[in-house]
């Protein structure tokens, strides 16, 4: 069946003071700008980053020295990207960050491609790669090694095929699109969801119609499906671990309950994570491209709103029953930044049209450029913010307002850590309070030792946590026999956390002969107090300890 080629994009009006920005120096000031982005980032990394590995990364580190077909709350793809550099470069912190570097970078170049082909532009395409640069959220987490970036990257990827078959009728594109949203799958659960957005496109979009009686986007889903099958085998083996942390997650725990201020709490975090003045012109953007229908690029702004308005919508609708992270409707901005830039254009076209706008996408440009001064190193902030709390009478310490005070100390425990293994014969196991914990005392304590989780063998409801990795993994077990005798260095709360001093019950003598607090680790920058870490040393374990796991996932 032959399927029918769309005309081509109409090429939008010469925009107003920027011919001089001709395809040519368009594509060179970009290969100019992430080449230097790149190298800028990676000497940040190895020379002077002050942040240590966050939570999640160690814990994905320390997912890549076992790689399997899918771990408990992910699927396998960011263990595989950690170990194939840390193979390459080492077990070090820019090892485990560099992917992330170079995804950014696929992510860019994408945008830049998918813009010039929607709108035959390279000027638009060039505005649309820029204008990502100075998103605060993409800021910050710029060369943070979590699920975010190839997930960003693969959501782009399917995107970019998903233009190549509807638009130019490549047959192939198909496949590659199934590849790629299997792929997003193994990186993170909730990619099938981009699915929905291509449906609907296809679905009120006339002259895309007609693949839905082609055997094309079938062959698309089946690829896709076939990526399914590690998750599957994993949590066959696991008794559906996977299925039960995303329950929990999207409020299918049974606790969740319906609240209409949540929604409003989410646009909020949305409204900072983005900066207010962008949010006003993605807004813009988006009505424009619902209510202009007699735009030539009609189509084009269609195909851009159903990807990533829809899946902003299912988040936004996921929010009134349970928690939203701030980063879940990351990859809708993927389509909906090409948008923005898209409508900027049209109001480019002249000055008085323009006039309106400039304000927002300067505000934008100066809010992007203050964050990426700052966001690199939070601790400048630390003394002006002391200065003002001591002014109004609070006490702004920076775990009040600064998120990354969490990526700060972990080197430091792990050397304290490292300094009370040293010169034992038999190394006491090492047990931490949370996954986290355990992850970071991993990566960061020397010759980086198995470690051990204890959250979910805790009695105490309200200090037990719900599994992890370590609760899944054989050799982490800490009610396995073996382990009877050995001594054991734990690594609670920090005092900004809850229970503070208090050690949990099982750390009592009927669990092991003795129980002795160590010095804490007290973490400070700019003479101000981050957090303190809490440590025992218990001698000689008496009783496996037993796990909590069915009470709590």
């Amino acid at each position: 069946m032959q399927t029918a080629v769309v005309p081509a994009t109409p090429r939008p009006q010469s925009p107003w003071k920027l011919q001089w920005l001709t395809p040519l120096r368009c594509r060179t000031i970009l290969a100019l700008v992430l080449a230097a982005g790149f190298v800028s980032h990676l000497r940040y990394l190895i020379v002077d980053c002050p942040l240590d590995l966050s939570g999640d990364e160690a814990y994905y580190w320390d997912w890549s020295r076992q790689l399997d077909l899918c771990y408990y709350s992910k699927g396998p793809v960011v263990a595989y990207l950690i170990r194939a550099s840390c193979a390459a470069f080492g077990d070090n912190m820019p090892a485990v960050r560099l992917p992330a570097l170079i995804l950014a970078v696929g992510t860019s170049l994408l945008t830049y491609w998918l813009t010039l082909r929607l709108f035959s532009s390279d000027r638009l395409a060039f505005g649309a790669a820029l204008l990502s640069h100075f998103v605060p959220m993409f800021i910050a987490g710029s060369v943070l090694m979590t699920i975010d970036p190839p997930f960003y990257f693969l959501w782009a990827a399917a995107t970019a095929f998903a233009f190549k078959a509807i638009f130019q009728d490549r047959k192939w594109a198909w496949i590659a699109m199934g590849a790629a949203v299997g792929l997003g799958f193994l990186t993170k659960f909730s990619m099938p969801l981009w699915l929905v957005g291509l449906a609907i496109f296809l679905t009120i979009d006339r002259a895309s119609r007609q693949h839905w009686r082609t055997r094309w986007p079938w062959l698309m889903l089946a690829v896709a499906i076939v990526f399914t099958i590690p998750v599957i085998i994993f949590n066959i083996r696991h008794g559906g671990v996977s299925i039960g942390h995303v329950g929990g997650d999207v409020g299918g725990s049974g606790k969740s309950r319906l609240s209409l201020l949540s929604p409003l709490v989410f646009i909020a975090t949305q409204l900072g994570m983005l900066a207010p003045p962008l949010a006003v012109l993605i807004t813009a953007a988006v009505v424009y491209a619902i209510r202009r229908r007699d735009d030539p690029n009609l189509r084009q702004m269609r195909f851009l709103l159903c990807i990533g308005l829809s899946f902003f919508s299912m988040v936004l609708i996921a929010s009134t029953f349970t928690k939203a992270q701030g980063n879940w409707p990351a990859p809708a901005y993927f389509t909906l930044m090409i948008l923005c830039a898209y409508f900027l254009s049209t109001r480019l076209r002249d000055a008085p049209t323009w006039k309106p706008w400039r304000i927002w996408l300067w505000a934008t440009v100066g809010i992007g450029l203050a964050c990426m001064l700052v966001m690199h190193d939070t601790e400048v902030l630390y003394r002006p913010g002391a200065w003002i709390g001591g002014k109004v009478g609070a006490n702004i310490t920076p775990r009040r307002w600064d998120p990354s005070f969490r990526l700060r100390g972990w080197r430091e425990l792990g050397q304290a850590v490292s300094r009370h293994m040293a010169g034992r014969i038999q190394k006491p196991l090492i047990v931490a309070e949370k996954y986290e914990f355990a992850a970071e005392l991993a990566f960061y304590v020397d010759d980086h030792p198995k470690t051990y989780c204890m959250g979910a063998y805790f009695e105490d409801l309200d200090r037990r946590s719900r599994m992890s990795q370590y609760d899944l993994w054989p050799d982490r077990r800490l009610d396995d026999p073996a382990l009877l005798g050995r001594d054991v260095i734990f690594v609670g709360y920090s005092l900004d956390k809850q229970h503070k001093d208090d050690p949990p019950a099982e750390l009592g003598p009927d669990r092991f002969l003795s129980v002795r607090k160590l010095h804490p680790v007290e973490i400070a920058r700019r003479d101000l107090p981050i957090r303190t870490f809490n440590i025992w040393l218990c001698r000689g374990l008496k009783a496996p300890l037993r796990p909590h796991l069915q009470q709590k996932r």
